[in-house]
């Protein structure tokens, strides 16, 4: 084999690893919900069902920022986590990633309260994921 080809397929073996690792560590995370939000403050709520028993959360924004009021987590055991996450959220990046509170952490539902925040009228997206 030539220094060329051996070059070449070098730099092939390393770009085939590092998009593994990194399709490996996206699959760690699961699309929970995703909402469309206006120029207006609103509350939109995310259910799940069957047992989805997540350790942490993030909700990642696109399109356009969005300005998060409120969020709260609901259990299947009847217990309830208040997030402060009351931040601007530019599209394109998401929040810090939420450690969820408690040893039974089966999600039924996801209340967020929040408004879209660029200077005309448009509309923004939030896709919230769990990590087990």
């Amino acid at each position: 084999m030539t220094f060329k080809f051996k070059l070449c397929l070098a730099a092939l073996t390393a770009a085939l690893s590092i998009s593994f690792v990194s399709s490996a560590w996206a699959d760690d995370w699961v699309k929970l919900g995703t909402r469309d939000v206006s120029d207006r403050t609103e509350t939109d709520t995310i259910q799940l069902s069957g047992h989805r028993d997540f350790k942490k959360l993030k909700f990642c924004v696109k399109r356009n920022p969005v300005s998060f009021k409120d969020v709260d987590v609901y259990y299947q055991n009847g217990g309830h986590q208040d997030i402060s996450l009351r931040s601007r959220i530019n599209a394109g990046d998401c929040t810090r990633v939420i450690d969820l509170d408690g040893g039974d952490r089966d999600i039924t539902r996801i209340v967020m309260r929040y408004e879209e925040t660029s200077r005309k009228r448009a509309h923004a997206t939030v896709v919230v994921w769990g990590k087990k």
